[in-house]
């Protein structure tokens, strides 16, 4: 080998290896740069939070101790303050701000917890009776009674106020637990939806061919654009089983989404962006992409709260066991001392 040729590979050498070094420095700062985003979405849910209202009344003669934040079968609990809570609201309308006096149709709290790498997702009957707050034509409050959940959201201005009042409802119905954002989904972002994730597989648990008939009981159906709106408005006589509908829906969903996100890990911001004239939410892009990362990872486990249907004499109710609710509130969000 010549002499000049030596200078020539060495020089080659040189050239590859600060190409590598350039292409090593974008890397970094663009995987920096991402999970920085991540920790600003984190930070900004984290801010919203008030771990403080989360308070357990003590069962029966029972005292609170003073540093316990719930006291049960002899055992104190402490709120679990790793946890960030996402309430999702289904309102029956096909888009914001078309019309008013709109109710909650569904509504799910989504409950993070990125230490131990878990989500629980719990559904919430939209005929629940809880306190919730009234107001007058004039946006005046007016009084606090017992009433269904899904009412709460009638008493807005607009999407984005009786989004708040719905979120401050369910937080006082399951005693204090801080709600840090709420994602109101309206009709038509559904068919997106379903197409972001290729369909939604379902088996059809009652007849309804009534809305579609390929709607038979036992029927194993993929949800799309087209046939996602009356499976889930669908009511009948009770709106039971369309609660577990909604459930087994956002259950298969989830599943879809992971698939798919492991796919296109841009897939959550996208489908966020193409969803926003469909929702009302407080949740920025940065916090949605910290939770999509969080979800990839963890496990998802469903939980409802149990309880008696029945009926005020004109609308259906439904009435929580207290029991239940309390065991289920310290399991999701209190850790015992």
């Amino acid at each position: 080998m010549t002499a000049e040729n030596k200078h020539l590979k060495k020089n080659t050498h040189k050239r590859l290896i600060v190409v590598f070094s350039v292409l090593l420095a974008v890397v970094v700062v663009a995987v920096s740069a991402y999970f920085a985003v991540l920790k600003i979405g984190e930070n900004k849910l984290r801010k919203k939070l008030n771990p403080d209202s989360a308070k357990l009344p003590a069962a029966g003669d029972e005292s609170l101790p003073d540093d316990a934040d719930a006291y049960y079968n002899g055992a104190a609990y402490n709120y679990n303050d790793k946890l960030v809570n996402i309430l999702i609201i289904g309102v029956d309308r096909l888009q914001p701000g078309a019309s008013k006096k709109h109710q909650a149709d569904a509504l799910f709290l989504v409950s993070l917890d990125s230490e131990s790498k878990s989500v629980n997702v719990i559904s919430i009957s939209r005929n629940t009776i809880a306190n919730v707050d009234s107001y007058d034509i004039n946006g005046d409050y007016f009084a606090t009674s017992k009433q269904q959940l899904c009412l709460a959201y009638t008493y807005g201005s607009d999407d984005k106020q009786s989004s708040e009042l719905t979120v401050k409802a369910v937080s006082g119905f399951l005693y204090g637990v801080p709600i840090s954002g709420y994602y109101t989904i309206f009709m038509n972002s559904l068919k997106d939806i379903v197409d972001s994730v290729g369909g939604v597989p379902v088996s059809i648990s009652e007849n309804m061919t009534a809305v579609n008939p390929a709607f038979k009981s036992g029927a194993d159906i993929t949800l799309t654009r087209s046939n996602v709106l009356p499976y889930l408005r669908y009511r009948g006589d009770s709106n039971a089983p369309r609660l577990e509908r909604q459930k087994s829906f956002i259950k298969s969903f989830t599943a879809q989404a992971k698939k798919a996100v492991l796919k296109d890990l841009t897939l959550p911001i996208k489908m966020y962006n193409k969803l926003s004239s469909n929702t009302v939410t407080n949740v920025d892009a940065t916090s949605a992409a910290y939770l999509a990362s969080e979800a990839l990872k963890a496990g998802f486990d469903f939980r409802g709260v149990e309880g008696v249907s029945g009926s005020d004499g004109t609308y259906e109710t439904f009435i929580a066991d207290e029991t239940q609710l309390y065991e289920l509130l310290l399991d999701v969000f209190y850790i015992k001392q």
